[in-house]
């Protein structure tokens, strides 16, 4: 196994041993300031990863939700998210994931995506495809939107975001449609169970690290809504690498399929 994808694993082990602990009901959450939700959980569990990392390789920057950036001088950063789908962990939902992506020199090589409470690991290393469990994956070969189908985040984020016009333009061209959001929607995109994910709230690159390392070696795409570049507080979409057009035609108006 690529060492750092062992390493990458390793940490989600980590993870897994202490949100596995935590996880099950209804659990205090915090509001932070950018209005999102924090628990206990997601704290200690960044700390353990970034200790972890801090111990292994002590010239490697960290790039956490919770704690931000710790600099380093390797040229390699590991960015994390402890728990991605906060809200869905904190109600006692089994779809959230630990993300953990290793950038090196400005380009994603190792992803990873554990979704413990499914017993589900998506893993990747740039030129080595992605896999589930350790079954190669990739992404669908839906051509049509009409025939796509669509995930995404919930009315009330895009609602927040003035977007419930947009959202109901692009289910109504799709074949059907979840509010399935988070990084777990783009694992299944990845996986072709969906075609489509486009998220409403603001993004980070510890949102997107790993999953866009995975959707890459599935065949698929993941970009802005818009079409310009990721960037800190961007709205993500994620497609099977056919559908950005027409997806984005859709939520423009200015096309059906």
């Amino acid at each position: 196994m690529d060492p750092d994808l062992a390493f990458a694993e390793h940490l989600a082990d980590l993870a897994a041993s202490i949100t596995m602990e935590a996880f099950g009901g209804r659990q205090v959450v915090d509001i932070k300031s950018d209005l999102s939700v924090v628990t206990a959980t997601d704290r200690l569990t960044e700390g353990v990863i970034r200790s972890a990392i801090r111990a292994q390789f002590p010239a490697d920057g960290v790039l956490g939700e919770e704690e931000g950036l710790s600099k380093g001088t390797s040229g390699r950063v590991w960015v994390i998210d402890p728990i991605d789908g906060t809200r869905n962990f904190a109600e006692g939902l089994p779809m959230w994931t630990t993300l953990i992506g290793l950038r090196v020199n400005g380009e994603v090589r190792v992803g990873v995506a554990d979704a413990p409470a499914l017993f589900e690991r998506t893993t990747a290393v740039r030129g080595q495809g992605a896999y589930l469990n350790d079954q190669r994956i990739q992404v669908s070969d839906v051509r049509s939107l009409s025939q796509a189908f669509v995930l995404h985040a919930s009315v009330e984020e895009f609602a927040e975001h003035g977007g419930v016009d947009r959202l109901v333009r692009l289910t109504a061209a799709a074949r059907g449609s979840r509010g399935v959001a988070d990084a777990w929607g783009h694992l299944l995109v990845a996986r072709g169970a969906a075609d489509v994910i486009v998220e409403a709230s603001d993004c980070f690159e510890w949102d997107w690290s790993a999953t866009s390392l995975i959707l890459d070696e599935a065949g698929g795409r993941l970009s802005e809504v818009t079409g310009s570049g990721l960037t800190p507080g961007c709205k993500l979409m994620a497609t099977n690498g056919h559908l950005d057009t027409a997806v984005r035609a859709a939520l423009s108006g200015t096309a059906a399929d």
